[in-house]
C-alpha cells in the first residue's frame, strides 16, 4: 500500500526527509493539495555522539505503611494546588476580560510559582509547608503546558476562520484545562531535579529512601527526573516510579543501517510493505472476563452509571478485579507495539506510516436529539476495535527506534500503483 513512498527511499542511504521520498514517486498524478499534506519531514533518529532521554518504569516498595501514606499526601497536594490555581485562573481572567479589574493575568510558569508562595504562606494553607515544595509546585509547570496547548490550538483555530469546540459539562473548549477528580485522576507528582538514586532505591524528599523492582536497563546513568504514579484501587494501590535517564545514544541498539518499509495499520493488525503481518494480541478468554465483571459492577450498589447511592463494598472488590484485568490487557498490547517497532527497525533504516488522524476516527456517531446517528453500536465496536489496535503506540515507538520515521497523508495510500504511481479511483 504505502510502496509508492517506499521504493526509492530503499536505494538512498542517507537519511532523507518524506520530501525526497514524495518527489522519488510518481506525484504528479496526485491532486496538489494531496501532495502538500503528505510532504512531513521525517524523525531522523539521534547521532552516536549525542545524548537522549530514556525512561524506565519501576514497581516502588514502602518500607513503611507511613511511606504510602505521604505520597498519597504529596499526590493529593499536587491535585489541589492544579485545582486551585486553575480556579484562580479562571476568575482572575473573567474579572479582567469582563470588568477590566487588574492587569491582563498571566499563566506562565513563574508566575503561578509565586502565587503558589503566597499559597504556601496563607495560614489556612499550613498544611502545604508540611510537604515537599518542589514535588507540590511541579504540578504548576503540568498546568502552564496545557495553557500554553490551548492558548495555540486557539491561535492555530482562529487563523483558519474557526472557533474551538466547547464541552458539553462546563462549557469551556475542548482543549482548555480541565479540573482533576479524586475519583477519575492519576494521581502522581514528580521530583523535577536532583534525583538521588542508590543503586535499585529511590530518595523522595519528606518520604525517605524506597525501593525499586525492575530491569535496571540504565541504572548508572544521570536521572534527571522522576515520575511517581499510583495504580489500581484505594485498597489495593500500586506505586510505580518513572525514572528518566539521559543515556548516551551509543548505548542504544541502532536501527538497520539501509533499507525502507511501509507499513499499513489496519483494524486487529499491521502489515509492512514486504508482506510480513503484525498481530495485536487477541485474548477472547481475558476480554470475556472484562465483560463479566463489567456487567457485575453495573449491578452493584452505587456503581451504575445513574445510581447515586453510596458505593457498596462489594462493588469495591469488583472494581478492583475488574482494574487488574484492565491492567493486563494493557501490558499485553504495549509489549506487541514493543515487539513490532523492534522488528521494524531492525528490518530497515526508514519506516514509513500513513499519518492517521485516530482521534476523528473514532469520534462517536451518537449525534444529538435533533439530529441522532445512525449505525451508532456499529460504529461504537468499530472505535473499540480502532483503539484497542493501539496505532499510536506503535508510531510513538517507531518514533524512537528507527532510523527515521516518515509520516505521509493517508489519502490514496491504498489507491496508488507501487509500480507507476497511477491513483485508481
Amino acid at each position: 500500500m504505502l510502496r509508492a513512498f517506499t521504493r526509492r527511499l530503499g536505494q538512498d542511504r542517507e537519511r532523507a526527509t518524506i520530501t525526497k521520498a514524495v518527489s522519488a514517486t510518481n506525484t504528479a498524478r496526485l491532486p496538489h493539495r494531496q501532495v502538500e499534506k503528505a510532504t512531513v519531514t521525517a524523525t531522523p533518529h539521534p547521532t552516536t555522539d549525542s545524548t537522549v532521554i530514556r525512561s524506565e518504569r519501576y514497581r516502588v516498595h514502602f518500607d513503611s505503611a507511613q511511606q504510602a501514606a505521604l505520597c498519597a499526601r504529596v499526590a493529593g497536594a499536587n491535585r489541589y494546588v492544579w485545582n486551585h490555581m486553575l480556579a484562580d485562573c479562571i476568575f482572575r481572567w473573567r474579572m479582567w476580560r469582563g470588568y477590566k479589574i487588574g492587569p491582563q493575568p498571566s499563566v506562565s510558569f513563574f508566575t503561578l510559582c509565586r502565587r503558589f508562595t503566597v499559597l504556601r504562606n496563607d495560614p489556612d494553607h499550613a498544611w502545604l509547608r508540611a510537604l515537599p515544595a518542589a514535588e507540590v509546585r511541579y504540578a504548576l509547570k503540568y498546568l502552564a503546558d496545557a495553557y500554553a496547548r490551548y492558548f495555540a490550538a486557539d491561535k492555530a483555530a482562529k487563523a483558519r476562520g474557526e472557533t474551538l469546540p466547547r464541552r458539553q459539562s462546563d462549557g469551556q473548549p475542548l482543549t482548555f484545562p480541565r479540573f482533576k477528580s479524586r475519583h477519575s485522576s492519576t494521581p502522581g507528582f514528580t521530583l523535577p531535579d536532583q534525583v538521588r538514586l542508590d543503586g535499585a532505591r529511590l530518595h523522595i524528599p519528606k518520604v525517605g529512601w524506597v525501593r525499586l523492582a525492575g530491569s535496571g536497563l540504565y541504572l548508572g546513568h544521570t536521572p534527571k527526573q522522576v515520575r511517581v504514579l499510583k495504580e489500581g484501587t484505594e485498597d489495593h494501590p500500586k506505586w510505580y516510579a518513572h525514572v528518566f535517564h539521559e543515556v548516551p545514544a551509543d548505548r542504544l541498539k541502532p536501527p538497520a543501517e539501509t533499507g525502507a518499509v511501509g507499513v499499513d495499520r489496519n483494524v486487529g493488525q499491521a502489515t509492512d510493505s514486504t508482506g510480513e503481518v503484525y498481530e495485536v494480541p487477541d485474548d477472547p478468554q481475558l476480554d470475556g472476563k472484562i465483560r463479566r465483571k463489567q456487567r457485575a459492577l453495573s449491578r452493584k450498589q452505587g456503581w451504575g452509571p445513574k445510581d447515586r447511592r453510596p458505593k457498596s463494598n462489594r462493588g469495591r472488590r469488583v472494581n478492583g478485579q475488574l482494574q487488574k484485568l484492565q491492567r493486563k490487557q494493557k501490558r499485553k498490547r504495549e509489549d506487541a507495539a514493543h515487539q513490532h517497532s523492534r522488528k521494524l527497525a531492525d528490518k530497515a533504516h526508514t519506516v514509513v506510516v500513513e499519518n492517521l488522524n485516530t482521534k476523528a476516527m473514532t469520534r462517536s456517531a451518537k449525534g444529538t436529539v435533533a439530529e441522532p446517528g445512525r449505525n451508532v453500536k456499529q460504529k461504537a465496536g468499530l472505535n473499540r476495535a480502532i483503539l484497542a489496535s493501539n496505532w499510536g503506540r506503535l508510531d510513538h515507538n517507531l518514533a524512537y527506534k528507527a532510523g527515521a520515521l516518515n509520516r505521509v497523508n493517508a489519502a490514496y495510500t491504498s489507491q496508488t500503483c507501487s509500480a507507476c504511481g497511477h491513483v485508481d479511483k
